[in-house]
């Protein structure tokens, strides 16, 4: 029982809070799940890759999981939906996790997750270097064409007020006068 320096007090330190409401939401959801069997099987199965995005994404925001578990959620729901209508029986689920065409959907559109996951970053900063790009050469045509009209000393640098160094040297025409 040593001073913990993350509370500031004496003491177990360690101890996080919540963990009474995250026990009490799995004592909710495991009887909920129990009711919609069929349902709670076909979800877990086909949001594996979201938990696997979950447990190897290393960034605090957690974005990987977010992007492929919105993608894999709706890979699963016409799935749950065609369950529903079936009668929502475990006879009636069986068939699709036989098929390969549902892992297809679900996994696959997991994949397309992860594909925007990785791809989306790149491309937008793509844009916004072409877009800087057009801006510089905008801006330096605006440039020669202040020099053209006004003449070199347009251009020239002006001290920085807030500079020390700039406050200590006089510019050349106070020097001069």
């Amino acid at each position: 029982m040593g001073f913990d320096p993350e509370t500031g007090r004496y003491g177990r330190g360690g101890r996080k809070r919540g963990n009474g409401l995250l026990l009490l939401a799995a004592f909710a959801l495991i009887p909920a799940g129990l009711v919609v069997l069929p349902t709670t099987i076909l979800i877990g199965v086909g949001m594996l890759p979201t938990v696997v995005a979950y447990v190897i994404d290393q960034d605090p925001e957690k974005s990987a999981p977010i992007t492929v578990g919105a993608m894999n959620f709706c890979g699963v729901m016409p799935f749950a939906i065609g369950l529903w209508q079936a009668g929502h029986t475990l006879p009636a689920l069986m068939p699709m996790l036989r098929d390969p065409v549902t892992w297809f959907f679900m996994y696959g559109a997991a994949g397309v997750g992860w594909l925007l996951y990785y791809g989306l970053p790149p491309m937008i900063a793509g844009v916004v270097v072409m877009r800087d790009e057009t801006r510089i050469r905008t801006l330096d045509t605006e440039r020669r064409a202040l020099i053209e009209e006004w003449g070199p000393d347009v251009v020239a640098k002006t001290p920085d007020p807030a500079d020390p160094k700039a406050a200590e040297t006089k510019p050349a025409a106070e020097a001069a006068g």
